[in-house]
C-alpha cells in the first residue's frame, strides 16, 4: 500500500482521511500546516499528498511552488471548496495532479487514491526499467578492457543497430552469452519491448514446443484453455534461444519456418500467427560437429548465423580477471552488508593464474562464497579454494594430495563435472560415463552445483 500525507488545518478533514485510508492499508500522516509538511519532507517522501489550499501561515499555492523549486516528484491532490475552482486550476498549473471539492464523496476519494497510486507505481517501474536498461547499455556484468572483449563490445554496438538481423553467440559455459544477448536487445530499437528467453536444454521436446508456440484448448491432456507461447509474447521484441544445439530436429524445422515466414501455429491450432521478433541464439556446443553428426539442421544454422561471435573464455583474457573480481566484490559487499576493502596480493595471484574452467560464472561464484565467509576487511587466499591451485597429483594418478590450505570437495566435484561435460561436448550421457555415473545422477548433480549448459 501507499504512504499518504494529509495537509489540512481542519481536524474533521484530517480524521476523516485517517479513518478512511488507514483501514485500507495505507500509511497516513496528517499535519496542520505547510511549514510542518516541508519539515516532514526533509525526512520522508510520501507516495501522495492531499493539500488544502487555505492554510494558516504558508498557503497551499505557496507550498506547491516550494515543491516545484525543490523538484519533488510527488503527486498532489488539492482539497478545495466548490467556489474555488479557479484557484484549483491555478494549483494544477503549479503541478497539482488533481483536485477534490468539499464536501467530497468517499467513493470518489478512494477512486482518486487508487488511480494516482497505480500511476505512481507504473512510473516507478518505468524509472526502474530505465535504470536497468542504462546498466545494460553500459554492458552491465560484461566487463573487460582486454582486446577480445573490446571486439565483443564493438560487435554488440554494430548488431544492435540492425534490429532484424539474427545473431548466433558461441562460447563455453559461463562466458556470458545471455548477457551479450540482453545487451544487443536493450541497445537496439527493440529495447523497450519484451526480451524473452528459453533454455532449449531445460525442456523435453513436447514441453519445449508448447512453451515456444503455445497451444489451443484440447490440444493435449490438461490443456483446458488456450495459452500463448513465448514467441507470441516476444512480438516486436527479441527472442533468445539459449543452448539451441540441444533442440530436437522436429522443433528446428518449426523455428526455421518462423525465420523464413515469420509465422507459426500453436500446438493443436490451424491459424497462422504473425510474429515480428529478432531471434538471438546461443550454444556452448560445437554446432559444426552437430551438423556433421546429423543432429542439427544445416539450413537452420545458415539462417541463425547471419551475425555471429564467439565469446572468449576467461583464461584467454587474464587481464580482465581482477576487474571482474572487484566488480563482484562490490556487489556482494552490498548484498552481505560487508565492508571488504579489497583483495590480498596472494589471492590476486591465485585468481589470475587459475584457468577458470567455469569462466566468469565460476569467478562470480568464487567471489560470492569468499565474501560470504570473510570476517576481515580484506579478501584473503585462505577463504577460498581453487581446484587447480589446491590439488597436487602424486605419482599415483588416482591419488590426490591435500595441501596445507586444504581442499574443497564441493569445488573438486563441480570442476570434474564441468571438465567431463567439456570433454563429452556437453553430451550428458557421455559425460556421465566419463564420471562413472548414471545420466540421472549427473542431472541431479548439475542441479546441485547449479551448472548450466
Amino acid at each position: 500500500m501507499a504512504s499518504i500525507l494529509i495537509i489540512d488545518d481542519d481536524t474533521y478533514i484530517r480524521s476523516t482521511f485517517e479513518d478512511l485510508l488507514i483501514p485500507l492499508g495505507h500509511d497516513v500522516v496528517a499535519l496542520m500546516t505547510a511549514e510542518d509538511a516541508l519539515d516532514y519532507l526533509e525526512k520522508d517522501e510520501p507516495d501522495l499528498i492531499f493539500l488544502d489550499l487555505k492554510l494558516p501561515g504558508m498557503d497551499g499555492l505557496s507550498f506547491l511552488e516550494k515543491l516545484q523549486k525543490q523538484k519533488y516528484n510527488i503527486p498532489v491532490v488539492v482539497i478545495t471548496g466548490h467556489a474555488n475552482v479557479d484557484t484549483s486550476v491555478q494549483a494544477m498549473k503549479l503541478g497539482a495532479t488533481d483536485y477534490i471539492c468539499k464536501p467530497f464523496n468517499i467513493d470518489e476519494l478512494v477512486i482518486i487514491v487508487d488511480k494516482i497510486i497505480s500511476e505512481k507505481q507504473k512510473d516507478d517501474q518505468l524509472e526502474y526499467f530505465q535504470k536497468q536498461k542504462d546498466v545494460i547499455l553500459g554492458f552491465g556484468d560484461i566487463i573487460g578492457n582486454s582486446e577480445p572483449m573490446q571486439k565483443v563490445f564493438h560487435f554488440i554496438q554494430q548488431v544492435a543497430a540492425t534490429p532484424k538481423t539474427t545473431v548466433f553467440i558461441r562460447g563455453e559455459t559461463g562466458t556470458g552469452k545471455e548477457l551479450v544477448a540482453r545487451a544487443i536487445h536493450y541497445k537496439s530499437d527493440r529495447g523497450n519491448k519484451p526480451f524473452i528467453e528459453v533454455n532449449c536444454s531445460a525442456f523435453q521436446e513436447t514441453l519445449l514446443e508448447a512453451e515456444l508456440f503455445g497451444y489451443e484448448a484440447g490440444a493435449f491432456t490438461n490443456a483446458t484453455q488456450r495459452k500463448k507461447g513465448l514467441l507470441e509474447l516476444a512480438h516486436n521484441g527479441s527472442f533468445f534461444l539459449d543452448e539451441i544445439g540441444d533442440m530436437a530436429p522436429g522443433l528446428q524445422a518449426k523455428i526455421l519456418k518462423v525465420l523464413e515466414k515469420q509465422t507459426f501455429r500453436r500446438v493443436g491450432g490451424t491459424k497462422e500467427i504473425m510474429v515480428d521478433t529478432r531471434i538471438i541464439s546461443a550454444s556452448s556446443r560445437d554446432i559444426d560437429k552437430c551438423i556433421k553428426a546429423g543432429t542439427f539442421r544445416e539450413d537452420l544454422y545458415y539462417r541463425l548465423n547471419v551475425a555471429s561471435i564467439t565469446l572468449p573464455p576467461l583464461r584467454e583474457r587474464k587481464e580482465d580477471v581482477m576487474p571482474l573480481a572487484n566488480h563482484y566484490l562490490k556487489i556482494y559487499n552490498v548484498e552481505f552488508k560487508k565492508n571488504i576493502h579489497g583483495i590480498s596480493d596472494q589471492l590476486k595471484d591465485r585468481l589470475i593464474h587459475h584457468s577458470w574452467p567455469g569462466n566468469v560464472r565460476e569467478l562470480k561464484n568464487t567471489i560470492e562464497r569468499a565474501a560470504l565467509f570473510e570476517q576481515r576487511d580484506m579478501l584473503h587466499g585462505e577463504t577460498i579454494t581453487l581446484t587447480e591451485s589446491s590439488i597436487k597429483k602424486d605419482t599415483d594418478p588416482g591419488k590426490i594430495n591435500i595441501s596445507d590450505q586444504g581442499v574443497s570437495l564441493y569445488d573438486i566435484e563441480r570442476s570434474l563435472i564441468i571438465q567431463a561435460l567439456h570433454k563429452a561436448n556437453y553430451n550428458q550421457t557421455k559425460a556421465a560415463k566419463l564420471l562413472g555415473l548414471t545420466r540421472e545422477t549427473l542431472k541431479y548433480r548439475l542441479k546441485k552445483f547449479k551448472i548450466k549448459q
